[in-house]
């Protein structure tokens, strides 16, 4: 088992001079420009915007090592979205799974429910809540949901950039990640604007997040701290409830311990006994760590998730090709992953009892 060394806030705030210096040549800066809508690529259409001589060789990555799964796959089931995009499990491990416009509700054995919530626009991301609510993030606002399909809150929308692709509930707190603007907002149960964090340049003492891509994602853990995903640093990172950066980990890497590409983990989630679960887009991987950011194995590897090894290729080159598998956990220590290509939740399960933290 690796290591994976924990990054104390300075050493964090002198290795992300190397990432602000591609945002200020604008190449990665431009992508989230118009919100949710990068631009698009360079070049002729239909042609990738790097040629081969900067095309990542990940065909030495695409095999798993038997030895390194911890998971097998069951059955998976049918979304009957169009364009599934997100899913969440709440305390009771249901599942909703969010596409299209609207929300829907599963069982623990992948049967729908008749729960369902319309919705005005596409759902970036999911949160159940007590009380029966669900809090939805559209692309510039978020709304709660009671159980009976009724608005019970609808936020102002947070401006013309905003991306809102991930939120989380602690408390009497709303955590909005918003990958437009770049930066974590803190709300109220009603909606209202607390604060900001994480914005780089903001003066806020933290290391700032480079988000080259609409994948940016917020866990509320058991510890007590708010976990964020910083893909441009390839690193979780978790910050004080008030928005105070903690610690951080991960590491660049094709090999499997680390995170490969410009910009990964593009999901992240918890299992019950604190352990991560994460989420690689390009090279498609869904992988296990400890809950000190230790690398523990895999739940699936590239060649388990996507059949179009090509794509893969080129989405290593390029962030605006290719998808991430959103993943959940629920208490029985599965893993459910979203398939966008297939339209399915893919069910993994535990092969046997996984080692202590």
């Amino acid at each position: 088992m690796n290591e994976a060394p924990k990054i104390p806030r300075r050493k964090v705030m002198q290795a992300g001079l190397a990432g602000l210096g591609l945002l200020a040549g604008g190449g990665v800066s431009s992508l989230l420009a118009g919100g949710c809508k990068p631009k698009a690529p360079r070049g002729e259409p239909g042609k990738p915007p790097l040629d081969s001589r900067f095309t990542y060789d990940i065909s030495a990555f695409e095999r798993t090592d038997p030895a390194q799964l911890l998971y097998r796959e069951a059955e998976p089931f049918p979304t009957g979205f169009e364009a599934p995009h997100c899913l969440a499990v709440d305390a009771h491990d249901l599942l909703y799974v969010g596409g299209d416009q609207a929300v829907k509700v599963f069982g623990t054995n992948g049967r729908p429910l008749s729960t369902r919530y319309e919705l005005p626009g596409r759902p970036w991301a999911l949160a159940p809540a007590e009380r029966g609510l669900l809090w939805v993030a559209l692309q510039d606002h978020v709304e709660a949901y009671r159980a009976t399909g009724e608005v019970a809150v609808r936020g102002a929308a947070l401006g013309p950039k905003a991306c809102l692709t991930g939120l989380a509930v602690a408390g009497a707190t709303l955590y909005v990640a918003d990958a437009g603007n770049r930066e974590i907002v803190r709300c109220d149960l009603q909606g209202r604007v607390l604060g900001r964090f994480g914005r780089l340049k903001s003066g806020d003492g933290n290391p700032g997040f480079l988000i080259p891509s609409p994948y940016f994602h917020v866990v509320a853990g058991a510890d007590g701290l708010l976990w964020v995903n910083n893909p441009g640093r390839h690193r979780l990172e978790a910050y004080t409830l008030d928005g105070k950066f903690e610690l951080g980990w991960g590491q660049p890497s094709m090999a499997v311990e680390g995170f490969c590409g410009c910009c990964n983990p593009v999901y992240f989630a918890r299992l019950p006994d604190g352990r991560f679960v994460t989420s690689e887009k390009g090279l498609n991987r869904i992988k296990v760590y400890n809950a000190q950011g230790q690398f523990a194995g895999v739940v699936a590897g590239p060649e388990h998730l996507v059949k179009d090894r090509e794509l893969a290729r080129k989405a290593c080159a390029n962030c605006q090709i290719g998808f991430g598998f959103d993943v959940a956990c629920d208490s029985q220590g599965r893993v459910l992953a979203l398939d966008p290509a297939t339209r399915l939740v893919r069910v993994f399960v535990p092969k046997a009892a996984a080692p202590p933290s």
